[in-house]
């Protein structure tokens, strides 16, 4: 008899029912009555499908009980009914079917598939929709993907698993990732707009408590979120129980270590730093003369750093001389301190979840916690997070439906976390001599006040036990309530209410600094608070209707409002008697008494329709529009119009494919049309605003400066004209499904912003007033998203297999900023030197400087190129002319690189055999640079650090180099002003490949979990990030925006001024499933 193949969707199914099995079983019985007791008997059997293949985790409940079970691994069932009871199984993509028990001992039943449920639910706004129906483009994350990512929030685990979204990580503990959906679509604020229970902007939970992931990227999906769609959307649905299931306790626990992963290349031997100081003394025509290294044609370094030269047995260094501050006696380290080492530690992980779930006829609930325990790789530095969550709906009648999600997170981050910011804790090892100790010789901190110039700030060990007890204290309470009405067939009308309620405390106590040079004598407290409050009321009403069985309508309408507020409120004091934690408040310090704060809001009022029209399952269109008004605008220009429309077309439904269906099962034509808004200007663009503040307006209207008179100055200026940021987006795009294993999706898109908002320089007579936004620029993105999957099974089955992979590429350009057509933007300064820019013709942004195009290597080669200035000699680089002017000048800068990668790749693949599990997830992005600013120090010695080995083996007149044509650095010189300059001797590739994720697991057969009395057992070991293939030469080549004042701005994406190195993870973990 011939065996059917089974579609490659029911073999999806019967892989995640496999697992079903594993993770569900009978947990309690109950009985209605003692004559129900009397008349029960046990009823066993095999649950199969229409080719007689077993069906694992099949719900089988006794109807209007909640006595149930599920199938084992093997189909079968066994449980304890009335005997005139019934049974009612359920699967999803099969039908519900009801059995009369009528005292069978044995029955076993067949499952018919379920066409209208096979097809994959997917989230779009405001409603669910199958994938078959939908004609946007949504990527959806897979919920088994996500439990397998050893990460602490959901951003993070985005990376690699969508094509279209760019993912850049960030190792600081509880941080979020920065997520870009189809490049960046403004040179504005380009995050998207996360949607978690229909509440905006919430913060997601943790990745356990999450059921499903869209993301949606073009403005078909988008537009319905009106004015927050232009960068995209991410929806998050949480997890909630199921009609008629039992009740299931979930137990998950994972435990492991974080392990530093990356290193600076520097030089960590004092006596090759010394000799590295000496070739530039020799370079410079300086004498060779140091503090510590003595005199003479060889450095030396001396027994004590403080005092200076000082050796055992000179009276100089008797420790009763010892003072801290005054006296600090201090050995050198003779064997060089590796600072980095000193720093890094092998920290513990621990992620424990607990869920119930469960459901009767009328209601489901689910009920989750959460605790992470993350440690930094950084000493004192840590992340501890609880989160608890309670999902309830319940159907109180026919048509009348009511349910809450109420999600509660308590998240403490402890040390320091500032990250890829300028003079940040990794700027300082490059900076810190290795002859430096870590404690002088009565245990205090070693630092730069031994002298010398050996290191001016504080020491990296000291200041991560100082920084330990900072605290950042965040409480956010989110999630919604609704009612939802059915009057009539078809018709559902629906009101939610959506919360979202955050608090923030900072504690940062600022400890004296002794053994720093210009450090801190006493204490000063800084406390925080930051008081958030959002909410969104939706309102809809949906109506679908199937007519004749071919025209299938699908209404919505709904209108909505939202409102922010933020209060800010932050004090300081000084001089405390003690630095125990225990005693800094403060009414505790006694002088210079400080406080501040501010506040904002701003609200959204919305109305919004979409018509979604089937026709025979084969022609699909869908349109959408929604009106915003937002209070960030004007009178004039409040509210805004944002259109949509789709086509799709399933051109295997028609006829002349028959012929084609043995290899191609599936094939549908998908096109989209749609407008997307952006108000991310700031609270206040459309108004002037007036403030008070010492130095601008606290002086007498007369003039004299010898009254204080309180007065008012202009702080903006604004421009009630701004218009709406508007992103017109086009997608054309292809799903098939080729053999009935590999499902294809093709998306060709291109969205172009225009009127974009940017703030545009004012002049300087006006004052210190900041400038208005205004509509001066417009950009295009185009690019390709790919999807693949790929399933399978060899050996009988035995084992199955599948392979995921998604590929992503963009080209980004600036098509206006003015109408001045040598308009530039261009980044905000490190150290006196800007890295980035844009202008119309250019991606936003790219890097600009010199080109370098070699090394001198004599006079005469020196004297014929292009003047520098005195600059041009032997050993000092070849600046490229690139305006042919026949003289070096700022005017030679041009464009040097690109932050944005040629494509981004994500790759998983998944085994299963005999129990055994095992999968692995790759991530790479090829083509992007990155300005790797922390070669100023380490390569071209901005200051008297370490720096690299290269400095001195591979430069430019070395001892240790044969021949100087086999230079890679210019000679090593104390004054490095032009190297100090932008250009290509910064940029490097930042292309990497990195693993993930590599996981191997052990489901514990059935037949042992029933000995002992468990549903689901499963063992596991998981590593993370365990390999990462790169060139670039920094701790890390994912490079988040640099950022000023804790801010990172889009336009100085890509700039490496010190980042935390991704750190590896060995992970050890066990479901249980009760």
């Amino acid at each position: 008899m011939m065996k059917l193949k089974q579609p490659p969707l029911l073999c999806l199914l019967k892989k995640y029912a496999l697992c079903a099995s594993l993770l569900q079983g009978m947990v309690f019985s109950t009985y209605l009555s003692a004559e129900t007791l009397a008349a029960d008997i046990t009823v066993s059997g095999v649950v199969t499908d229409e080719i007689n293949e077993p069906l694992p985790g099949v719900n089988i409940i006794v109807k209007g009980t909640a006595t149930g079970t599920v199938t084992d691994a093997e189909g079968s069932y066994s449980l304890s009914a009335p005997e005139d009871g019934t049974l009612v199984f359920s699967f999803i993509g099969y039908q519900n079917l009801e059995v009369p028990v009528n005292g069978q001992s044995t029955i076993s039943v067949v499952m018919q598939l379920d066409e209208e449920t096979l097809d994959e639910v997917v989230v779009i706004g405001y409603g669910t929709r199958t994938k078959g129906d939908l004609t946007g483009s949504v990527g959806t994350v897979n919920t088994d993907y996500l439990e397998q990512q050893p990460v602490a929030n959901v951003s993070q685990a985005l990376q690699g698993s969508v094509a279209g979204v760019t993912v850049v990580s960030s190792a600081t503990p509880g941080e979020n990732a920065e997520v870009r959906i189809r490049g960046m679509g403004t040179i504005n604020n380009n995050g998207p707009l996360w949607v978690v229970d229909g509440v905006f902007n919430a913060d997601p939970p943790p990745p356990n408590q999450i059921e499903s992931i869209q993301v949606l990227k073009d403005a078909a999906s988008t537009a319905i979120y009106g004015a927050r769609g232009a960068n995209g959307v991410v929806l998050v649905t949480t997890k909630t129980g199921r009609k008629g299931q039992p009740a299931k306790v979930d137990i998950s626990i994972r435990s492991g270590f974080n392990a530093p992963s990356a290193k600076y290349d520097l030089e960590t031997d004092p006596q090759l730093v010394g000799e590295m100081w000496w070739l530039e003394y020799q370079n410079d025509g300086l004498p060779t003369s140091h503090p510590h290294y003595g005199s003479g044609a060889t450095p030396m370094l001396s027994e004590y750093l403080f005092p200076n030269g000082g050796s055992s047995g000179d009276p100089g260094v008797n420790p009763d001389l010892y003072d801290q501050q005054s006296y600090p006696i201090t050995l050198a380290n003779q064997a060089g301190t590796d600072w980095l080492d000193q720093i890094y530690q092998n920290s513990p992980i621990h992620d424990i979840n607990l869920a119930v779930t469960g459901g009767s006829e009328k209601t489901t609930y689910s009920f989750h916690a959460n605790y992470l325990d993350q440690n930094g790789l950084l000493k004192h530095t840590s992340f501890q997070r609880v989160g608890l969550r309670s999902n309830i709906d319940a159907e109180l009648n026919d048509w009348l439906t009511i349910g809450q999600r109420l999600g509660v997170t308590f998240g403490q981050t402890n040390g320091w976390n500032g990250n890829n910011s300028h003079e940040n804790l990794f700027n300082q090892i490059y900076l810190i001599s290795p002859a430096l100790p870590v404690r002088d010789i009565a245990g205090n901190y070693a630092g730069g006040v031994v002298g010398g110039n050996l290191f001016d700030g504080q020491n990296p060990v000291a200041f991560l036990d100082r920084t330990g007890v900072n605290k950042n204290k965040n409480y956010d309470i989110t999630g919604n309530f609704y009612a939802q009405v059915s009057p009539i067939e078809g018709l559902t009308i629906k009101s939610l209410f959506g919360y979202d309620l955050g608090l923030s405390n900072g504690f940062f106590p600022n400890l004296p600094a002794f053994e720093s040079v210009n450090g801190a004598r006493n204490t000063t407290l800084n406390e925080n608070s930051v008081n958030n409050t959002l909410w969104n009321w939706s309102n809809t009403a949906s109506y679908a209707k199937t007519i004749d069985g071919i025209h299938s309508f699908d209404v919505l309408v709904g209108v909505e409002a939202t409102r922010f507020s933020n209060r800010f409120i932050s004090a300081s004091r000084q001089e405390y008697f003690s630095t125990d934690e225990n005693f800094l408040v403060l009414d505790a310090g006694a002088s210079n008494q400080l406080n501040n704060g501010n506040g904002f809001a701003w609200s959204l009022f919305s109305y919004f329709g979409r018509l979604h029209y089937d026709l025979k399952g084969k022609y699909l269109v869908d349109f959408t529009v929604r009106r915003d008004g937002s209070s960030r605008f004007g009178v004039n220009n409040r509210f805004g119009v944002f259109p949509a429309a789709s086509l799709g077309w399933v051109v295997s439904e028609e006829n002349f494919m028959n012929g084609v269906s043995n290899w191609l099962s599936y094939f549908k034509l998908r096109g989209s049309w749609g407008q997307s808004g952006n108000d991310q200007i700031g609270n206040y663009n459309s108004f002037s605003t007036f403030g008070s503040a010492p130095g601008n307006s606290f002086y007498a209207i007369t003039g004299a400066d010898n009254a204080i008179t309180l007065g008012y100055q202009s702080t903006a200026i604004g421009n009630p004209n701004a218009r709406w940021e508007t992103t017109t987006s086009s997608n054309i795009a292809f799903d098939a499904t080729l053999f009935r294993s590999l499902d294809i999706s093709v998306d060709f898109w291109q969205k172009n912003t225009d009127d974009m908002l940017f703030a545009v320089a004012i002049p300087q007579v006006v004052g210190s007033a900041n400038a208005p936004a205004v509509n001066i620029g417009s950009m295009e993105n185009r690019g390709i998203d790919i999807v693949l999957d790929y399933r399978g099974s060899v050996f009988n089955d035995e084992l199955k297999y599948n392979i995921s992979a998604n590929f992503t590429q963009y080209r980004n350009e600036v098509t206006k900023l003015s109408d001045n057509k040598d308009e530039f933007i261009q980044g905000t300064a490190t150290r006196g030197q800007v890295y980035t820019r844009t202008e119309v013709g250019r991606s936003f942004p790219e890097y600009f400087g010199y080109v370098i195009d070699g090394i001198f290597q004599t006079q005469e080669e020196a004297d014929a190129h292009p003047t520098n200035g005195t600059y041009n000699q032997p050993g000092n680089l070849i600046v490229r002319d690139v305006d042919g002017d026949g003289v070096i000048t700022p005017d030679d800068r041009t464009y040097i690189g690109n932050p944005h990668p040629d494509f981004t790749a994500g790759l998983r693949a998944g085994l299963e055999y005999r129990g055994f599990d095992l999968s692995a997830t790759l991530y790479a992005s090829v083509g992007n640079d990155i300005a790797n600013y922390t070669s100023r120090f380490i390569r071209y010695g901005l200051f008297q650090g370490p720096n690299s080995p290269d400095r001195l083996f591979r430069s430019w007149g070395s001892p240790y180099l044969d021949n100087n044509a086999d230079a890679i650095l210019p000679k090593a010189s104390t004054a490095t002003s032009f190297e100090q300059n932008a250009s290509t001797e910064y940029i490097e590739d930042g292309s990497f490949l990195r693993l993930q994720n590599l996981q191997l697991g052990y489901n514990v057969p059935a037949s042992v979990l029933d000995a002992i009395n468990i549903n689901a057992l499963r063992f596991y070991v998981m590593g993370a990030n365990l390999l990462t293939v790169t060139n670039y030469s920094g701790l890390d080549p994912e490079i988040t925006a640099k950022r000023t004042n804790g801010v990172g701005f889009e336009i100085d994406r890509g700039i490496d001024v010190g980042t935390w190195p991704i750190s590896r993870q060995i992970m050890f973990g066990l479901n249980i499933t009760l």
